[in-house]
């Protein structure tokens, strides 16, 4: 569990157990348990063998939200949760349970790799204070190498001409306006492209954190400027995230980013769009 909302003690003691870890615990242990863990879990070491590889992508990304629930917890200064019965357990990975099959999920709308837009997104055009449109679809144009934005009961507009609306970032907390009941939770566009470059460049890494705490920041301001206080808690949150990996070092740092950026792409990129 990530900190997206606020953790709960049943969070804290989930974060213990999965993390092999007893209370109480400093920054640097709470790094250690994790580094231990995902040396065990990563899924390099099952290569070849596809069912136990996406478990333990699985168990990866449940430690990382695991660490930050617990460096959450020790910034906020509460008090350890009592243990369970019988302490808190270690977590194997020798002989791991079996994962439970997935229904099959609904097709999703692809997401175009020039413009990071699908079909359901809300926009604006310039000068972005009209009404919220809604993608229906990007193509390009074979003359002049142009891309467009093909939009629901509207014109299609230049890419250039489009920007996202209504949403906020779960990896950095960018946000924009306007207002309205249930915003779209869904990675930026710097996010998607940031997520692109560590992968094949980790040593980016450091550029990408300072870049998330600058959206972050940007984030607050616009969610403050709109009025929205949930946005302008995630953006903050996001941004005190940020911060705390400032000393990390090289591989530490790109584990836990890539970890916010997978986890963000997974509430977005698996789940189907409404239709219009």
């Amino acid at each position: 569990m990530s900190p997206r909302r606020t953790p709960t003690v049943a969070d804290c003691r989930r974060a213990l157990w999965l993390l092999g870890a007893q209370p109480p615990l400093d920054h640097a242990g709470v790094l250690k348990a994790w580094r231990a863990r995902v040396a065990q879990s990563h899924p390099d070491r099952h290569v070849g063998d596809e069912r136990r590889e996406q478990a333990a992508a699985t168990l990866t990304r449940a430690l990382n939200e695991a660490r930050e629930t617990l460096d959450w917890w020790i910034d906020e200064d509460l008090d350890w949760p009592a243990p369970g019965a019988g302490g808190v357990r270690e977590v194997r990975f020798d002989e791991p349970e079996p994962w439970p099959e997935r229904e099959p999920a609904e097709a999703v709308a692809p997401v175009c790799p020039l413009t990071g837009l699908r079909r359901g997104d809300q926009v604006r055009l310039r000068p972005y204070d009209g009404d919220l449109l809604v993608v229906e679809g990007t193509e390009v144009d074979q003359r002049d190498r142009s891309v467009w934005v093909r939009l629901v009961d509207h014109p299609a507009a230049r890419a250039d001409r489009v920007r996202l609306a209504a949403f906020s970032c779960p990896a950095c907390g960018a946000c924009a306006g306007p207002a309205v009941d249930e915003p779209t939770i869904r990675p930026c566009p710097d996010c998607l492209v940031d997520l692109r470059r560590l992968e094949q460049r980790p040593d980016e890494a450091a550029r990408i954190r300072r870049a998330i705490e600058a959206r972050a920041r940007a984030g607050e301001s616009m969610a403050e400027s709109i009025g929205d206080g949930r946005l302008a808690d995630r953006a903050r949150e996001r941004r005190r995230w940020a911060r705390r990996l400032g000393p990390a070092g090289p591989e530490d740092l790109q584990a836990a980013l890539l970890g916010a950026f997978s986890s963000a792409w997974e509430r977005w990129g698996e789940r189907p769009v409404r239709e219009a």
